[in-house]
């Protein structure tokens, strides 16, 4: 009997798998989440200092009609202060960071903000009462969103500010 030699080749095969996909795209999609959100938070706390216009600007509302009830649309209203971001001067709609400064709490959206009101860098502690453009201790202020902007306006007491609401409201 014969033997025969075959020469056989060494093939490695190279095989790949993929061990639940879902979970690969869930950690990517969660990564790109949190990257999104650490942008945010530089963007909203950005050392650029702030522009200050003189005017103010009043957006128009119009009433609306509803079962021959007129209903007034406003713009403004008070909020309180532990839910603005007194660096951004922005109405965050959530709690902030309470920060004590000499036994008086400020508010910031984040650790930037928290340096920037503990040095009062570019004075941020201090807003202009829009009615008479005086000095206002934003901790001690009567804070108004402007709804429709999201900014705030600081006053001295809840007279000025119901009286600014007041001559705003259309």
């Amino acid at each position: 009997m014969k033997q025969r030699q075959f020469k056989q080749q060494n093939v490695a095969s190279v095989i790949t798998t993929v061990e639940k996909p879902i979970i690969k795209v869930s950690e990517l999609s969660i990564t790109i989440l949190v990257t999104l959100i650490v942008s945010l938070m530089f963007l909203s706390c950005s050392n650029q200092k702030k522009e200050k216009t003189a005017a103010l600007s009043v957006s128009e509302t119009k009433p609306i009609q509803m079962n021959s009830v007129v209903v007034s649309q406003t713009t403004y209203e008070i909020v309180p202060n532990d839910k603005v971001c007194m660096v951004n001067d922005r109405y965050m709609g959530v709690e902030q960071i309470p920060i004590d400064v000499e036994g008086i709490t400020y508010y910031g959206c984040c650790q930037g903000c928290v340096e920037k009101l503990q040095k009062n860098i570019d004075n941020v502690r201090f807003g202009s009462n829009p009615i008479d453009d005086t000095k206002i201790d934003k901790a001690n202020a009567v804070i108004v969103q402007d709804k429709s902007k999201g900014n705030v306006f600081y006053f001295a007491s809840k007279e000025d500010a119901q009286n600014f609401i007041n001559k705003n409201r259309a």
